[in-house]
């Protein structure tokens, strides 16, 4: 997996968090990459560009924060606006981007007067035709966008407006916005550019990051992933099973979660059709962390409802080791928290419950052997550095 293919991948996840996809940073991507191309950016210029744009509202994790942002087409409130921006120019650092990217996406709902980054001048632009765009109740109506648009003119960089109104004048470009095409006209514009390898600090980063994502779906989720993870570890060692992969799976274990409806976590009782819907995170984790390059925590995390009776979720198979023991792990880190349909158990009440299973034989007796000795208290106070790094950037 190179970068910039993977960083496509993490902005698609977030324009479509709760499974509403509103395609806004890859159309970003797009128009803005067109923008610069057009002024003659190099390669390395063309490359930081793509990167701002499939990272620029990266922090935008909870549905207030998008509402915020994307009904609001007027840009009236910069210091409202400027809010996810800052977070997302954050996580570019966190992820270890170039200092132009970090800048640009810090600024890229500033206007042009105040607007001391190149590239952030053209995020300005490219994210206010995109959002203009989006508005349209016929997506073939771009003409009567530009006109808008010219009504604010003071706003965006004089140069970088006339390059889009002469990219305006060509259909192709607004037939590659199309929700159908954008996908495709995107990565072409990734498969062109230098194909960097991901490093093991990225990964991490990202892993980090959804984790808190996923965390962040309703407040009786806090540190569920953490919990997770302090668990599967221990296991992982007891049982002399690859604990970086459990590491990763568990902290990635929910990811599927956020293309539900967040309000269906809060209900406290579901009906079967509803509980399919929850179901299928395990399904959709899979398939978001083979695109983003986690083959072997993808498969974890497909299996981690599975159980010895064959009884489990999605595919009613009985799961391989390292995948029984993170979904203990998700049961146990469960039960330790406040649900809208029950309160926290007792530890006491968890490990009692935990010996129960021998009886039904869900899970191999050596694992639930492993999960009894587990110091339930330490799991809640041993704490991860970089998760707590990954919380302070949204503080």
């Amino acid at each position: 997996m190179w970068v910039n293919k993977a960083l496509f991948e993490l902005c698609k996840l977030s324009d479509s968090l709760e499974g509403e996809d509103t395609f806004h940073q890859r159309r970003v991507c797009f128009i803005a990459y067109n923008i610069a191309k057009e002024l003659k950016f190099d390669e390395q210029g063309l490359n930081l560009v793509v990167k701002s744009a499939l990272l620029h509202d990266i922090g935008l994790l909870t549905d207030e924060s998008k509402v915020e942002t994307f009904r609001n087409i007027i840009y009236e409130d910069f210091e409202l606006l400027n809010k996810h921006a800052i977070v997302s120019g954050k996580i570019a650092r966190f992820f270890n981007m170039h200092l132009d990217v970090g800048l640009a996406i810090t600024l890229h709902h500033t206007p042009h007067e105040n607007n001391t980054s190149v590239i952030g001048n053209i995020l300005f632009l490219a994210d206010n035709v995109e959002i203009a765009y989006r508005s349209l109740t016929n997506p073939y109506a771009y003409d009567d966008l530009i006109d808008f648009l010219e009504q604010k003119r003071e706003l965006f960089n004089p140069e970088m407006f006339d390059v889009l109104k002469n990219i305006a004048k060509k259909e192709c470009f607004w037939f590659s916005l199309l929700e159908n095409h954008v996908d495709d006209a995107v990565l072409e514009i990734v498969d062109q550019l230098p194909k960097e390898d991901m490093n093991d600090k990225l990964k991490t980063a990202i892993v980090y990051l959804i984790s808190y994502m996923t965390d962040n779906i309703a407040p009786f989720y806090d540190k569920y992933s953490l919990y997770v993870k302090n668990i599967s570890v221990n296991l992982g060692y007891k049982l002399g099973l690859d604990t970086r992969v459990l590491h990763n799976a568990a902290l990635l274990s929910h990811v599927g979660n956020l293309k539900i409806p967040y309000d269906t976590f809060k209900m406290p009782s579901l009906d079967e059709e509803t509980y399919n819907i929850v179901k299928s995170h395990t399904f959709e984790g899979y398939h978001i962390l083979k695109r983003l390059g986690f083959d072997r925590e993808a498969e974890l995390v497909l299996l981690h409802h599975e159980n010895n009776t064959r009884e489990g979720y999605p595919c009613r198979i009985k799961p391989e080791r390292e995948a029984a023991v993170l979904g203990l792990a998700t049961i146990v880190a469960a039960i330790m928290q406040d649900r809208p349909y029950r309160g926290a158990r007792s530890d006491e009440k968890i490990k009692e419950g935990l010996g129960n299973f021998r009886d039904i034989e869900l899970f191999d007796k050596e694992i639930l052997d492993a999960a009894i000795d587990i110091d339930l208290e330490k799991v809640r106070k041993t704490e991860d550095e970089y998760y707590t790094a990954v919380r302070k950037l949204f503080a």
